[in-house]
């Protein structure tokens, strides 16, 4: 007599024939799995748009506030003024969005998102830095409306084309390491407004004791 093969038993024979019959596709390599959540951090932006409020909204009202509201009384004229403003501008539009980073990662490990990327077989550090690639999208945003706005506003810059994409490309880069600052407090600290707290903290007082607004030969020793 035949043997009756179990239904169980037949089942799993034919998932397995199934899942067995074609090749298994090659693991992600480091630099795909990176581009991989990169691009990932790009669709959250078409997903929730409103994301991109701090990228659009810091970049004006800085250059906007600042050139009229102390133009006159630092350099005798907004003009002026816009010409020494913008480089020092166009740093720190960038450096107070690169606190997003931190933020987006400590609620992907609240949320239990993060969980789940160290359970797949991927390169370990691929979820923290293919962010951070997908992040360097929102500092090019960030330094596009800055010139954008200050060539609008009657700013010329002295190097030309090519001395404005070197800017960029340092100011980016800058950008990039300094992201991991705020990266390392995400995977530290025990909540997204935490993150968002320490590092205005942080960067704040940097920023306006720096040489962005006023010349510090000007300043107490």
């Amino acid at each position: 007599m035949t043997p009756i093969t179990p239904p169980q038993t037949a089942t799993e024979e034919r998932l397995r024939t199934v899942l067995s019959s074609g090749a298994r596709p090659p693991h992600a390599g480091a630099l795909s799995a990176s581009l991989t959540f990169g691009w990932r951090a790009l669709l959250k932006l078409e997903h929730v748009p409103e994301q991109l409020a701090d990228v659009i909204g810091i970049p004006i009202i800085f250059t906007l506030m600042f050139t009229y509201l102390f133009g006159g009384a630092l350099a005798g004229s907004t003009s002026e003024y816009l010409r020494f403003l913008l480089p020092g501008s166009l740093v720190m539009a960038v450096v107070l969005v690169t606190t997003y980073s931190g933020v987006t990662l400590n609620t992907d490990i609240t949320k239990g998102v993060f969980d789940r990327f160290r359970s797949l077989p991927i390169w370990r550090p691929a979820p923290i830095v293919g962010a951070l690639i997908g992040d360097t999208g929102r500092y090019l945003l960030a330094s596009t409306i800055v010139i954008a706005l200050g060539l609008a506003l009657g700013f010329r810059p002295a190097g030309g084309v090519a001395g404005v994409l070197e800017a960029v490309a340092l100011v980016l880069g800058f950008a990039f390491g300094l992201s991991w600052i705020w990266t390392t407090l995400g995977l530290v600290l025990r909540s997204p407004s935490s993150v968002s707290s320490v590092s205005l903290i942080v960067l704040f007082p940097l920023t306006l004791a720096s040489n962005v607004f006023a010349d510090p030969r000007t300043m107490p020793g």
